[in-house]
């Protein structure tokens, strides 16, 4: 009989960063607790659910978005009677052990930062539409632009895949729409618009302000350094591996769920909006 001794972590994901911090964060509480870890990333390994979980020493599941809502992987996963732990699910929150940040809210309040520095004509880079928090973030976006009376103009909406070659391929669209403040809704793509601001003669933040979402080192180590909302990802992850080996080691306990904090983290990818600035 195969001892089941490993946690899977599951992901599907083009940013290397994000994937990295809770690998490594996941993997860290693991060791710790005495079980081992394996990482599949369906985006650079192609694998499917299927073939990763055909691993009898599988104890265990973490999934990160796009899986923590794919209803197909719970099934499978529930099929062979694995304990598993959503990272930032947005469906069917009862099922499993989550762990969560309150995604729309947060893409509400950096919206709302923008509007507090005087801009108006704020553009949102989306993330791909199969991940279900790239719709969260810019319904948050929609929200704080409603709340100031403003609605969603399309010219202001351009979509990425959260890659920053993505954030660089889709600037264009956006600085033709002129507007004076972009929300990305990751850091990478952040980085690629401000590649694509570099290229093209338009300084940040004198004629556009940028903001991210995320806190990867990228908002550390661009030029100027972003402002962009953190979210806590080794913890999410750390709180996610804690979570599934209490309940691989007590099948019958309660079902439990997480909730983290988020926090905007200010640096100088933003200034108040001028007139001025928009012939400068």
């Amino acid at each position: 009989m195969t001892v089941r001794t490993k946690i899977l972590l599951l992901f599907n994901n083009s940013g290397r960063e994000y994937v990295a911090r809770i690998e490594s964060s996941a993997r860290r509480m693991c060791d710790s607790l005495g079980l081992r870890s394996q990482m599949d990333n369906a985006f650079e390994s192609g694998a499917t659910v299927a073939d990763v979980l055909q691993d009898e020493s599988i104890a265990g599941v973490v999934l990160t978005p796009p899986y923590s809502d794919d209803r197909h992987a719970l099934l499978q996963i529930e099929s062979r009677k694995l304990p598993y732990v959503r990272i930032a699910p947005l469906l069917d929150l009862d099922r499993g052990c989550t762990v969560i940040m309150d995604e729309y809210d947060a893409a509400r309040a950096i919206t709302e930062h923008l509007l507090s520095k005087g801009h108006r004509r704020i553009g949102i880079m989306r993330g791909p539409d199969f991940q279900l928090v790239s719709m969260r973030r810019y319904n948050g976006y929609a929200n704080a632009l409603g709340a100031k009376g403003l609605r969603v103009e399309q010219t202001l909406v351009a979509q990425g895949d959260f890659s920053r070659e993505s954030g660089r391929r889709e600037a264009g669209k956006l600085f033709a729409a002129h507007p004076t403040a972009i929300f990305a809704s990751n850091d990478e793509m952040a980085a690629g618009i401000i590649d694509a601001a570099t290229a093209a003669g338009i300084a940040i933040p004198r004629q556009i302000s940028l903001v991210g979402y995320d806190d990867n080192a990228v908002a550390k180590t661009t030029r100027p350094r972003l402002t962009t909302v953190r979210q806590p990802l080794e913890t999410m992850a750390e709180l996610a591996a804690k979570l599934l080996i209490e309940r691989i080691r007590h099948p019958g306990a309660r079902l439990a769920h997480e909730v983290v904090p988020y926090e905007i983290v200010e640096r100088e990818s933003v200034a108040e909006f001028l007139p001025d600035r928009l012939s400068a």
